[in-house]
């Protein structure tokens, strides 16, 4: 059975649809079964197929058999007059889609949102880079340079196993409780770093 133009087109969109909602699903696929973390999915598909279906019609890459033929006039005049309008409109709305499908914050949906308190910053990174440099150095005066690139390596893992406000909230822990936190977290810098101490020191022998 041979489809027409307009069957062939939706079934592309469909299929790309869920080709994408499939990715995402395995990529980032929520831990808690809560309805705020499929929020995104479901505002993101449905803006991503609204503006992936405006764009196609607003460019006149898909023409829809309409009814009638004033529904084709209606929509002719609307391009017309709106046609700028409605394709910048096309691409916001796909590029919000595939933000929320790809970068999804369940956050971002909610009322009080710690979002913001949540990601890292270059300030952020600086500052913890010189806290823990400094409170490392008076305990290893030989190797500065090591020290640095411990302490590079800790941060960079923390930073990438830990949003901002998890380690805010783990270094409110007693002390014990965050010991066993970060020393898994930066357990191969740790390593690295007394592998590399050893092989200075050996050949300073």
């Amino acid at each position: 059975m041979k489809l027409d133009y307009n069957k062939r087109v939706g079934i592309i969109i469909i299929a790309i649809l869920l080709g994408l909602l499939f990715a995402v699903y395995i990529l980032y696929q929520p831990i808690e079964a809560s309805i705020y973390n499929y929020l995104p999915f479901i505002f993101g598909s449905g803006f991503f197929l609204g503006g992936l279906y405006s764009f196609l019609l607003s460019f006149k890459i898909y023409k829809p058999k309409y009814k009638t033929e004033e529904q084709q006039v209606t929509v002719d005049e609307l391009l017309k007059k709106r046609g700028k309008l409605w394709k910048v409109g096309s691409i916001f709305m796909i590029l919000y889609g595939l933000y929320n499908l790809i970068w999804h914050d369940p956050n971002m949906y909610r009322l009080n949102s710690r979002v913001e308190n949540s990601r890292w910053t270059d300030k952020d990174k600086a500052k913890l880079l010189k806290i823990y440099i400094t409170g490392l150095s008076s305990k290893d005066k030989k190797h500065p340079q090591l020290i640095v690139d411990y302490c590079t390596c800790s941060v960079d893992m923390i930073m990438k196993k830990m949003t901002r406000q998890q380690y805010i909230d783990d270094f409110a822990l007693p002390k014990d409780e965050q010991n066993n936190i970060f020393v898994h977290i930066v357990k191969d810098c740790a390593t690295i770093y007394q592998r590399r101490v050893d092989s200075v020191d050996k050949k300073g022998e």
